[in-house]
């Protein structure tokens, strides 16, 4: 939701491939979003651009990798730098190769971690367009799913004390300069948490108009999704003996798949029935 492209890594030694391969991908779009495309003609310049660039580095989508470039399998090591030395378990991995016979489509699927395989004559546009669509649904909904995970975990060793579940929550609240476009409030019981009394006041102001307008159940229990025209979402669950009326608002460049709101509603609910149980402590 807070993203503004989709980081993509080409590497080749081919300077004509990444070339073609940048001018067929340059118009991609995901969830309405544009590629940001890097490149790279071997494993050590993809490595030094992955060392450097933090975007590269934290938040790729995609990479696409050759695998006969500085040695026979060089693509195939970079693959076990970013999986097993990173630890990146997120970031979707192609191998693209144009001689399939020096590292066959089976062991490379049995022996590497990755995503998919295919040969360069394979790689039209239409062929890119299906990887790059699916392989983005697919990081986005992963890093969602591990993301709330960690959350949650973060929440249930808190539990008890307010105190110790406000900093577990600091990083998805707040509004810090860097949020000034996609900002996001969380509200707990008719309180503003992470804000100052001018952008608390706005919280309230916009929680009040998006529960006034028609928005999608989530539950029996009175919670909603509501998102209106300016790009504000709203997900709410409702006061109760044995929870907090929890609302978290956020503003997003792109509609959030039916995944991720279902992700993001089971946490506001966790935290519902935490918070309710915990004490404001010292």
């Amino acid at each position: 939701m807070f993203f503004k492209h989709w980081p993509v890594l080409l590497v080749d030694d081919e300077p004509d491939v990444l070339a073609i391969s940048r001018l067929a991908m340059k118009n991609f779009e995901v969830y309405g979003l544009p590629l940001k495309i890097y490149s790279a003609g071997s494993k050590e310049e993809a490595i030094r651009l992955i060392k450097d660039d933090v975007e590269v580095g934290c938040s790729l989508a995609v990479a696409m990798l050759d695998v006969v470039m500085e040695t026979e399998r060089a693509g195939l090591e970079l693959c076990d730098y970013i999986r097993n030395h990173l630890g990146n378990k997120l970031t979707q991995i192609f191998i693209r190769t144009g001689q399939p016979g020096i590292a066959p489509e089976r062991e490379v699927i049995d022996r590497y971690d990755i995503n998919g395989y295919f040969t360069k004559v394979e790689a039209t546009e239409d062929k890119l367009y299906s990887l790059i669509k699916s392989s983005i649904r697919q990081y986005l909904s992963y890093g969602m799913a591990l993301a709330t995970v960690e959350l949650s975990n973060n929440l249930i060793e808190a539990a008890g004390s307010r105190r110790k579940l406000l900093y577990a929550l600091s990083p998805i609240g707040g509004l810090s300069p860097e949020q000034a476009e996609t900002p996001r409030w969380l509200i707990v019981d008719g309180e503003v948490l992470f804000a100052d009394e001018i952008d608390a006041d706005r919280g309230l102001q916009l929680m009040e108009r998006l529960r006034n307008s028609e928005g999608r159940p989530m539950n029996p229990s009175g919670d909603r999704y509501v998102l209106d025209e300016q790009g504000y979402r709203l997900i709410e669950v409702a006061g109760g003996p044995a929870r907090a009326h929890v609302a978290f608002l956020f503003k997003s460049r792109f509609t959030p798949p039916e995944l991720i709101v279902t992700l993001m509603h089971g946490f506001v609910g966790q935290l519902a029935v935490i918070w309710r149980q915990s004490r404001m402590d010292c």
